[in-house]
């Protein structure tokens, strides 16, 4: 399999399992430090305004106070899970805005703009991630390896699985999934799916998601208890 990169940094979890942190604008702003995270994603459905300038200057921002730091810009809608109503139209042109000052774009698998923003990825030889969210549960197997085809089918380079567990079957299942498909990333929302953000990467999902200052899933750890477990092991 190619390698698999955001910016410069190689995915490789057998290796390294790798830590994302994702961040809104007011994070942008006010922390110093990102600890020992791999990654950045800029949450820009939970930045304080949606107005072009105000995020064009957040990202640059970030790539002065953080240089080398591979960088997802991610803006879900209001039906995607996303913090605020923001229209597909407003996504596209914000996407098309940043996309010279980010590594990799992610973007709902089933969104209306998907193949658009997969095309400007590609033009800006960006990474694409094709998302999905489930915060109810875990859908069958069939489900899955729907979205993952529906992924690599508009030219996503990574599929990012996260779903919600109801049962250990659902976190077997989830788990099955990583260990039989590449390149993907997993992740089991909630209390029932906490370890599995310790562990999914340990099996072949390419990152976690850890918080720094703002929690943007259910069951989200700190970057410190994730880097605390992986030191163990």
């Amino acid at each position: 399999m190619p390698q698999i990169k955001i910016g410069s940094l190689v995915l490789s979890p057998q290796e390294r399992p790798a830590v994302a942190v994702p961040l809104t604008d007011v994070d942008v702003s006010s922390v110093g430090t990102l600890q020992t995270a791999d990654i950045a994603e800029l949450r820009i459905d939970m930045f304080v305004t949606h107005s072009l300038p105000h995020i064009i200057d957040i990202f640059k921002t970030f790539k002065n106070k953080f240089p080398g730091v591979p960088v997802i810009a991610t803006c879900r809608s209001k039906e995607e899970g996303g913090a605020a109503a923001i229209a597909d139209e407003l996504r596209a042109k914000i996407f098309t805005h940043i996309i010279d000052l980010t590594d990799a774009i992610d973007i709902e698998v089933e969104s209306d703009i998907s193949a658009e923003i997969s095309t400007l990825a590609s033009k800006h030889s960006k990474t694409l991630i094709a998302s999905y969210h489930n915060f109810s549960q875990t859908p069958d197997e069939k489900k899955l390896e729907e979205v993952y085809e529906q992924g690599r089918q508009i030219g996503a380079r990574i599929v990012k699985i996260a779903v919600t567990p109801n049962n250990m079957g659902d976190i077997k299942r989830l788990t099955e999934f990583t260990l039989n498909h590449r390149p993907v990333v997993t992740i089991a929302m909630g209390d029932k799916g906490m370890a599995s953000r310790i562990f999914l990467p340990l099996v072949g999902s390419l990152f976690t998601f850890a918080s720094l200052e703002t929690v943007t899933a259910p069951g989200q750890m700190s970057i410190v208890e994730v880097r605390k477990f992986y030191q163990t092991f």
